[in-house]
């Protein structure tokens, strides 16, 4: 006969079983290929696009405002581990240009610089003419088109990893608040996804699921958003910074100005004045401020006049990162609207 193991040897023997079986799963973890996006919205898509294939880190927390923010050490580190960095591009993070430059072999992916979009010149701030959008950008792609950027649509992007795509834009002349639109948004998953299906073709077959479901989600989004703003359509509005074109155009809203076009920046007195006068006219019915800036000036310019102190958050700073944070600020920006500009009861 021989001996029965002792109480610890069987002890030892199943943990070393469990370990066996644990470790293959535990290595191909390891294994996933680590992606820093800048900022919350962004880090919502990548992360839904990589859901499953990818580790994907947030890097400046959405309490936070992206212009002349300043990285934590900590946050220096995240990116410098980091495989693939995706971010919008110097027009938004400014602060990201150095420390990009030393990127080594990362994978930089700039939204705006690297990918076919349909970007919008930056407007000045202070009062804007009136103009009815009407519904033009909903339910059209843009992805075919940018605006003066120079490219030629016949040429295979992801196969550049030179980041020159012909571009002839100087920082701050296009708009780069590009995740207000759900346009450009599908354009931007169909182009990162083939991006980071060449980078790792291993995942190849997750991120092509991940990207059909996240268009269909998108679409699903954008035609409910669009049935709950034609009501707000023709009411007239102030926003805090211009940071909400994208949004506007593609749901046809109706933008009277912004206190200011450089949030980091206050107004001029004679902005202020103007955008005073235009709230006076009594068709302004909001003016939204931003939970990242104080609100002192917005109400410096509501006072004494009808219209109405609303609240617009473009960046989420109350969400929860991951893969449904893009779709609950979407849904938050538009209850902002309706909520301020529906008619009030007596």
């Amino acid at each position: 006969m021989h001996p029965r193991p002792s109480f610890s040897t069987a002890m030892l023997l199943h943990l070393l079983v469990i370990l066996c079986l644990l470790l293959p799963g535990a290595a191909v973890a390891a294994d996933k290929p680590r992606i820093v996006a800048t900022i919350l919205p962004i880090h919502s898509i990548v992360s839904a696009l990589g859901e499953g294939a990818f580790e994907v880190e947030l890097l400046i927390p959405a309490t936070a405002s992206p212009h002349g923010y300043a990285m934590r050490p900590s946050e220096a580190r995240r990116l410098q581990n980091a495989d693939m960095v995706v971010w919008v591009g110097p027009d938004l993070e400014t602060f990201l240009e150095r420390p990009l430059r030393s990127a080594g072999n990362r994978d930089l992916v700039s939204l705006m610089d690297d990918l076919d979009l349909d970007l919008k010149p930056t407007r000045e701030g202070g009062v804007w003419e009136h103009h009815h959008h009407g519904h033009g950008d909903h339910g059209h792609s843009h992805d075919d088109r940018h605006h003066g950027h120079g490219h030629d649509h016949g040429h295979d992007h992801g196969h550049d990893h030179g980041h020159d795509h012909g571009h002839d834009h100087h920082h701050g002349d296009y708009d780069a608040h590009i995740w207000l639109s759900p346009a450009l948004m599908r354009a931007t998953i169909r182009q990162l996804a083939d991006r980071l299906m060449e980078w790792a073709p291993d995942h190849a077959e997750t991120v092509a699921a991940n990207r059909d479901t996240l268009v269909e989600r998108i679409d699903e989004l954008d035609g409910r958003l669009a049935e709950q703003l034609a009501p707000a359509r023709e009411e007239a509005f102030i926003v805090f910074h211009d940071a909400y074109q994208y949004f506007e155009q593609h749901y046809g809203l109706n933008a009277a100005g912004s206190i200011s076009i450089d949030p980091s920046r206050s107004p001029g007195a004679r902005r202020i004045s103007e955008l005073r006068e235009r709230a006076a006219d009594d068709d302004v019915v909001c003016l939204f401020t931003e939970p990242q800036f104080r609100p002192a000036l917005a109400e410096t310019v509501a006072e004494g006049t009808g219209t109405r102190l609303g609240m617009l958050d473009p960046i989420g700073t109350d969400l929860e990162p991951g893969p449904n944070a893009w779709f609950e600020l979407m849904q938050a920006m538009a209850d902002g609207f309706t909520d301020c500009m529906a008619p009030q009861t007596p």
